[in-house]
């Protein structure tokens, strides 16, 4: 029987909101962790919606003493409300000082 290595991670709400004029998404989800892990960087976060596109690069470091995480992500175009892809780009660092990439990447819903 092969043991699958657990791994932290980092996802979406399903239902994520609009805010400053619809220029602004309020990116945020749930953090689950290893035993192993030390902390994580959440950044680039990205949600696109109809070729409009809101960025974040500010680093967001977050420990296993969090549950959540929470980044704003701005576009100068305004974003409609509905269906729209999210990513964010991890990196977990283990206890050992090692890192690894757990995906985080969701269908979201964009709400007014």
């Amino acid at each position: 029987m092969i043991q699958q290595e657990a791994h932290m991670n980092a996802n979406f709400d399903t239902s994520l909101s609009l805010t400053n004029g619809q220029l602004t998404v309020a990116a945020r989800g749930p953090i689950t962790w290893d035993p192993d892990d030390e902390s994580a960087v959440i950044e680039n976060v990205r949600i696109k919606r109809q070729g409009v596109t809101a960025s974040s690069l500010l680093p967001l470091t977050v420990t296993p003493a969090d549950d959540r995480w929470s980044l704003d992500a701005s576009s100068s175009s305004q974003l409609n409300p509905g269906r729209a892809d999210a990513h964010a780009y991890v990196t977990a660092t283990r206890r050992d000082g090692t890192h690894y990439h757990p995906p985080c990447y969701n269908d979201v819903r964009l709400q007014p």
